[in-house]
């Protein structure tokens, strides 16, 4: 019998599956160009065959700063529509992802996959995805509220006579920050593996599913909090890098222009891959936790309740 393979391993081997990448990344393709067709008529009278659609193009270190800035002065009806526009194309990002980890977490690291076996998980499990958001937006809100509110008072009234220079200012300002990243690895982890609780128990609860994913994260959050660190840490390093790359590039010529598209697709797809990647990780990591997370009992209300004995003399108040 072949060992299990490190969950690492899992997230690397899970990029050969590059048509569940090129969903992901086609679908925010679109979703970015839907969101920019209300600055389309506006792009074509400033920048065609203009000076600053020059400047554009070849990425002007000084001109094309300006040019962008009075874009936004003397198109702000269109820039407000674009921003709405974004909002909404944006919720509705989120919502697909939430229908596409329906699927992922049970096709994937199960061998080669089709369209269907991807599709039917995806509507499956949707509605429980939908739950698991909403608990994870209570849970954050009331979590990081409390962190910035009490922690933010407390280092307020710490660091007010303090200079502007000073080290305490900045260690303090440290320490909120680091605590409101854990406090959202921790929520963030919970919400994933309550998601891929529907891999092992197709029909639990929203709920139960989050206490599912408590108990199997018991006694290795260390181990699940580095490996969240670690996909923070390589998908954030990939996408500098790409948004690095094609910023700084220029494009003057249609082929230029065609190979500039292509490294800005490249970088929503290096995007997708990390997600694609992180989730292969949190499934072979769950893997040998979940029969004992399932196997643990429920609590028992009944027990922690008993019934009322008829025979009993009332309890005075």
């Amino acid at each position: 019998m072949r060992p299990a393979p490190s969950p690492v391993a899992a997230g690397l081997s899970a990029l050969r599956h590059g048509k569940l990448i090129l969903l992901l990344a086609v679908t925010t393709a679109l979703l970015g160009a839907a969101a920019a067709v209300p600055l389309m008529p506006t792009f074509h009278e400033t920048m065609t065959r203009t000076l600053a659609g020059d400047d554009f193009l070849r990425n002007h270190p000084t001109f094309a700063p300006e040019d962008f800035l009075d874009l936004l002065r003397e198109n702000g009806a269109a820039i407000d529509g674009a921003r709405h526009t974004a909002g909404v194309m944006g919720l509705v990002g989120v919502v697909l992802q939430m229908f596409f980890a329906g699927g992922i977490v049970v096709v994937l690291g199960r061998g080669p996959f089709g369209f269907g076996e991807f599709v039917g998980p995806a509507r499956r499990n949707f509605w429980h995805n939908l739950k698991c958001f909403f608990l994870l937006a209570f849970a954050a809100a009331a979590a990081l509220s409390a962190w910035l509110g009490g922690v933010g008072f407390l280092r307020h009234k710490l660091v007010e006579d303090s200079p502007p220079g000073a080290p305490l200012r900045s260690l303090t300002g440290w320490i909120l920050a680091l605590g409101a990243l854990a406090l959202w690895a921790v929520l963030s982890l919970l919400y994933d593996f309550a998601r891929a609780a529907r891999r092992h128990a197709p029909s639990i609860g929203a709920w139960r599913a989050f206490r599912f994913a408590g108990r199997a994260l018991s006694g290795s959050w260390g181990a699940a909090l580095g490996l969240w660190l670690l996909w923070l840490v390589l998908g954030g390093a990939a996408l500098l890098t790409g948004f690095s790359v094609t910023w700084s590039l220029t494009a003057v010529s249609r082929p230029a222009i065609a190979l500039l598209a292509a490294l800005q697709f490249g970088v929503l797809w290096l995007r997708s891959a990390v997600r694609v990647a992180a989730w292969g990780s949190y499934l072979a990591f769950l893997e040998p936790r979940a029969r004992r997370a399932l196997a643990e009992p429920e609590p028992d209300r009944a027990a922690a309740f008993p019934p009322a004995d008829p025979a009993a003399p009332p309890a005075c108040s």
